[in-house]
């Protein structure tokens, strides 16, 4: 297995080493993904009181053929949803049934009356989107949505998985395709392999595991755990992602794909392990769940070697590279990713487990850590007074994720926490 640890998180040989080339791959992806992305916002209001299924659609035509971009509420408040900036409309709907299609029974709304919003010469921050029962004041509604689910839709534009059937062999998942994430994020999610995959096809029967890679990581990272898996009790998921861009995007996108499949599939248990920047990810994925309350669902977090303080070296990068990976932001310990992350209380019923290495070797000196994380980013004290059970082990960053006890443990925590 690729060892993603001291090429990638100690960033100031990064930023004096790489090539030239890499750097302008980079600031070319990002200038595309920044001319691909506006950001509307704004605030959706329902008449129904107890609406908990808010859907809102980035459309280019009126009549829906032609999505552009989502966002799934638990309910009326404050959105943001990044498109292209060119003239679009915005769809709201109460999903009264939580099937994620739109019946014309269910109470909606458009922005700006119907019509379409142009960024290049209006604000788009302050959008007001009133989902109401069907009345002679609305404008009409989008014919081509009804009654047919949302993915249907997606257009070329906006190209996810949500529950594709894959195996961990699949170009997706190469180290190849893990280090395009980090240096051309944009040229990742076009793609197409972003989401989160079934690694078999869904069985209401078997209780989800979801499992979540680090910086420069795929699924295959989780081979081990993955293989030794009890398919007759469980079923493996795994959630792929650029790891260059933003961990609020990640978590985001994470929290968003599971709200997807929960109203698709009514499971109501799932196990949730993250190997390194992976739980940066998904804890941020989690307190969206818990400040949203809809991860009932939830079942046991497990974590491996995450740098819940931040990763040092990320300084070195931001200040030296000629262009900085959106990510390196959040790593950064003073970032506000990382100093924010504990503030959404823990619920006592959800048990969290935290593993940590410690192999030693020279990168560190005489500071204690895995190869590449820390002792004192592994073992942050909110993470610690938080966590159910910690465990060590005499492993390096990646390798602990093939010892024989680690796996062992983990699936110890899923039959203990499972019903």
């Amino acid at each position: 297995m690729k060892n993603p640890g001291p090429a990638l998180f100690l960033t100031f040989t990064l930023a004096a080493t790489a090539t030239g080339c890499v750097f302008s791959k980079l600031d070319d992806d990002l200038s595309r993904l920044e001319e691909a992305s506006h950001v509307f916002s704004g605030i959706v209001s329902a008449d129904r009181l107890d609406a908990d299924a808010i859907v809102v659609l980035v459309l280019r035509d009126r009549q829906g053929g032609d999505i552009a971009g989502f966002r799934v509420m638990s309910g009326p408040g404050p959105f943001e949803i990044k498109s292209p900036p060119v003239p679009t409309y915005l769809f709201g709907f109460d999903d009264l049934n939580k099937d994620l299609a739109f019946q014309a029974n269910e109470p909606y709304g458009w922005a700006a009356a119907g019509q379409p919003l142009d960024p290049t010469t209006e604000a788009t921050d302050n959008i007001n989107i009133a989902i109401a029962a069907a009345g002679d004041d609305q404008s009409p509604i989008p014919h081509q949505l009804i009654d047919e689910p949302l993915g249907n839709h997606i257009s070329d534009n906006v190209r996810f998985n949500l529950g594709t059937v894959s195996s961990l062999d699949i170009p997706w998942f190469s180290e190849e395709q893990a280090e395009k994430g980090l240096w051309e994020p944009f040229a990742f999610m076009e793609d197409g392999g972003s989401g989160i995959h079934f690694l078999q096809a869904y069985d209401p029967a078997k209780i989800p595991v979801l499992f979540v890679h680090g910086i420069n990581g795929t699924p295959q990272n989780f081979a081990a755990l993955i293989n030794t898996l009890d398919r007759s009790k469980y079923q493996a998921w795994v959630y792929s992602y650029p790891s260059g861009l933003r961990l609020s995007q990640l978590a985001n996108g994470m929290y968003q794909f599971l709200e997807m499949l929960h109203r698709r599939e009514h499971f109501d248990q799932l196990h949730l392990v993250a190997h390194s920047m992976g739980g940066l990810v998904s804890r941020g994925g989690v307190n969206l769940c818990l400040q949203n309350n809809t991860c009932k669902y939830l079942s046991s977090y497990t974590t491996l070697s995450t740098p819940w303080n931040g990763v040092p070296s990320a300084k070195s990068g931001i200040e030296w590279a000629p262009t900085v990976v959106p990510v390196w932001r959040d790593i950064d310990p003073d970032s506000e990713y990382v100093t924010t992350l504990f503030d959404t209380p823990w619920p006592d019923e959800l048990p969290y487990h935290l593993f940590f290495g410690f192999r030693q070797n020279s990168i560190f000196g005489s500071e204690s850590g895995d190869g590449v994380i820390k002792l004192t980013s592994q073992l942050r004290n909110v993470a610690q007074v938080q966590a159910q059970m910690m465990r060590g082990f005499d492993e390096d960053h990646v390798s602990i994720l093939s010892n024989e006890t680690v796996i062992g443990t983990v699936y110890e925590i899923l039959d203990t926490n499972s019903q």
